[in-house]
């Protein structure tokens, strides 16, 4: 997320930052500026979240004052602000902003401009966290098909909007779709590092199509020559249900992650923990991921945390209590998703053992 930066930087260069502000005369200088500008990509990178909001929130004012509304730290300055509200869970405020916002930047600087491209992912990326699915695939749509058209269908802003699209598709449980697309993203690849990523994402899909277990030897070369592909191997061994061994595989590469793909990925976790039967740390991986509030409430990866916690009931007893729950998750999974939807299925099936 944010734009300008995407090393990581160190806590000590934020609080040196902040100390050279606080004594600043003039915080609206554009020397200042710069710095408040360079201070939030910081808590961005550090995904201190909360605070970053403020810190755009009292900036943009600023910004407007001094470059104007359409100036590009500006409407960066509005889309971070925008990011800040989709990673703590309320897409509904994020996605105004990013609308508008990806609207100026294109009037403004121009369809072409990084910038344009980096806030209609941001966008897409806001209503996938709405579980605004179908909206999501809209912008990817047209953001692909202007990017093959104008850069090329091999560039690296085309790519990364077709692996947003694939998993907007697996989402939707359009797997078909998303295998067409993964297939015709692998010819495309340039380096046997996208090669080997993306048809871990294919044996992925392909699993979720049907049958998982010819994808396991596959997925164990892969992750043999790319251990960072072991989400892929654990979430296919999970499918065939090899509880225990997608479970160890989960808990060693949990450390590596962060942000929002390490949220989903813990409540991957905390799935293969119930299945194994270690329904603590089942319960506490699902408790910290709904404690991150990263989602807004009805949105499916919490109604699956939800049923995880429902299911672990009913193995300590609680039949009634997690009956309850699971009802309620599979009327909020219809809302969302459908009552096709294989998620929906799923979560109707532990209802009726319950």
């Amino acid at each position: 997320m944010g734009f300008f930066r995407s090393k990581p930087e160190p806590a000590d260069e934020v609080a040196a930052l902040r100390a050279a502000l606080a004594k600043a005369r003039n915080p609206t200088s554009v020397p200042n500026l710069r710095r408040r500008l360079l201070l939030g990509q910081l808590l961005l990178e550090n995904e201190d979240w909360s605070a970053a909001e403020q810190h755009y929130a009292d900036l943009v004012p600023a910004l407007t004052e001094t470059f104007g509304p359409r100036e590009p730290n500006t409407l960066a300055a509005w889309a971070n602000l925008a990011c800040c509200q989709t990673a703590q869970g309320r897409p509904a405020e994020a996605i105004p902003l990013l609308e508008r916002t990806a609207e100026l930047f294109e009037e403004t600087w121009g369809a072409r401009q990084p910038a344009t491209f980096k806030t209609q992912l941001l966008l897409a990326e806001a209503y996938g966290v709405a579980a605004r699915y179908e909206d999501a695939l809209v912008v990817l749509d047209a953001h692909i098909d202007y990017c093959a058209a104008e850069l090329g269908p091999a560039h690296a802003r085309t790519k990364a909007g077709r692996r947003r699209k694939a998993a907007m598709l697996r989402a939707l449980a359009r797997y078909e779709a998303a295998e067409r697309l993964l297939s015709d993203e692998d010819a495309l690849c340039e380096t046997d590092e996208q090669r080997d990523a993306v048809r871990g994402i294919l044996l992925v899909v392909r699993a979720e199509i049907g049958d998982p277990e010819p994808a396991i030897a596959p997925l164990r070369e892969l992750v043999a020559r790319r251990p960072g592909l072991g989400e892929c191997l654990a979430t296919v061994l999970l499918k065939a249900g090899q509880a225990p061994e997608a479970a160890d595989l989960l808990r060693r590469i949990l450390s590596e992650e962060r942000g929002r793909s390490a949220l989903i990925l813990r409540g991957t976790f905390a799935r293969a923990c119930l299945e194994s039967c270690d329904l603590a740390e089942a319960e506490h991986s699902a408790r910290t991921v709904l404690s991150a509030e990263a989602w807004p409430a009805g949105h499916p990866v919490l109604l699956g945390l939800r049923a995880t916690l429902a299911r672990t009931a009913a193995r300590r007893g609680d039949r009634a209590g997690a009956a309850a729950e699971l009802a309620a998750v599979v009327s909020g999974l219809e809302a969302v998703l459908g009552e096709d939807h294989p998620q929906t299925v799923q979560a109707a099936g532990w209802l009726k053992k319950c």
